[in-house]
């Protein structure tokens, strides 16, 4: 899988897909919104690892652009500091997952599985 990974913090983004390459995916980070629509435009991306909160367009902003976009694309939220409005919101804009940050890497592995098996919402406990 092809997973773009947007997060402002480059550590977080590394991080995860230092992670994720060990687990056999292909990812590409970046560290805006901005970019994230500029890269979603490449071919074979597959998936999106999302920040929500991100200075200039944030990560709800993106989502609903990549929705308006790429409707089926799966877009995994991630976020330290969502309110439950913005959660509420990220499910209404069709995210698949929500994970709280900080989170083990086994969360993600988690959201990765289920989006292969693309089912329902799901956050994950303490978001």
């Amino acid at each position: 899988m092809n997973i773009l990974i947007v997060d402002d913090e480059p550590e977080v983004a590394e991080v995860l897909a230092k992670s994720l390459t060990r687990q056999g995916h292909r990812t590409t980070t970046v560290n805006s919104g901005a970019d994230a629509l500029k890269r979603l435009d490449d071919a074979g991306v597959d998936a999106m690892f999302l920040d929500v909160s991100m200075p200039g367009m944030n990560g709800l902003e993106v989502l609903a652009e990549v929705k308006r976009r790429r409707p089926t694309l799966a877009v995994v939220v991630i976020t330290g500091h969502a309110t439950p409005d913005e959660i509420d919101e990220v499910r209404r804009l069709g995210a698949v997952d929500v994970i709280a940050k900080p989170a083990a890497l086994t969360h993600y592995h988690r959201a990765i599985e289920r989006l292969g098996e693309r089912k329902p919402f799901q956050p994950v406990p303490g978001v």
